[in-house]
């Protein structure tokens, strides 16, 4: 699914303002992101003593975890709002504005770089220039590690979707997530919603070898999550399972 903004390829940074940033920082100080972070963290792997790119870093949390795991992290991003929170949050990372579509970097800069939450903010074609930057500038042997929304979410389907409201509404991710809700307005700012075979093929076609893959959801229900997450039910529904998804590339 695509939803362009005015047929533009993405946002300018005037729309990722303060507001936008303080209420990714409420998530991550709250349960909201605790889905994200742990899938994140176990794709990850082991950073110690290894050059890290945080990708969009926005508040850096990303950053600031691999950088306790050992690891030299750097941060980039495109909005001034985003690294001035970062620099505040997490004063030891090594943060610079710029163009995901361009890295200032060297080829063959980083031994792994983390791209969450970025790509469904550009249309396809700056998504791939910015995939192909990523390949570029990772060792070889390098990975990729980049989780986005998932498109093709079997829950959101019709005669599904109310079902999946009515289970996630009294959880405590729903919950405080309404709460932050409360203060901070700003939109998501979606362009591109990618399923699992589009960002596949994608990755793939930059040179990628899967490594890892999975989907998720954003809200935990744990009743719905067992059965999804049953051997039989998982494999034959992993595509499709959850909202979110995530691969771990190697460059080759």
């Amino acid at each position: 699914m695509t939803l362009l903004h005015d047929d533009n390829p993405g946002f300018d940074a005037d729309h990722y303002d303060t507001e936008y940033f303080e209420g990714h920082l409420a998530r991550y100080r709250s349960v909201v992101y605790s889905q994200r972070v742990k899938h994140v963290d176990a794709f990850m792997g082991d950073v110690t003593g290894k050059h890290v790119l945080d990708l969009g870093c926005g508040v850096g949390f990303f950053g600031n975890m691999a950088r306790q795991r050992g690891a030299k992290v750097f941060g980039l991003d495109f909005a001034e709002s985003a690294l001035h929170l970062a620099a505040e949050h997490h004063p030891d990372l090594e943060l610079v504005r710029g163009d995901a579509t361009n890295l200032p970097y060297p080829d063959a800069r980083f031994d792994l770089v983390l791209l969450n939450d970025i790509i469904e903010h550009l249309a396809e074609e700056p998504g791939r220039a910015m995939i192909a930057e990523t390949f570029r500038v990772l060792k070889p042997g390098g990975a990729l590690v980049v989780d986005t929304d998932n498109d093709a979410f079997v829950m959101q389907r019709k005669g599904f979707k109310r079902i999946n409201e009515w289970l996630e509404r009294k959880t405590p991710q729903k919950q405080a997530l309404a709460e932050i809700k409360k203060t901070f307005t700003a939109p998501t700012l979606h362009i591109k919603i990618y399923t699992t075979s589009e960002l596949r093929g994608t990755l793939e076609a930059a040179g990628y070898e899967i490594e890892r893959f999975d989907t998720y959801p954003y809200i935990a229900v744990p009743s719905r999550d067992a059965l999804f997450n049953l051997p039989l039910v998982r494999s034959l529904l992993r595509d499709v399972k959850g909202d979110v998804q995530i691969f771990r590339a190697r460059k080759p």
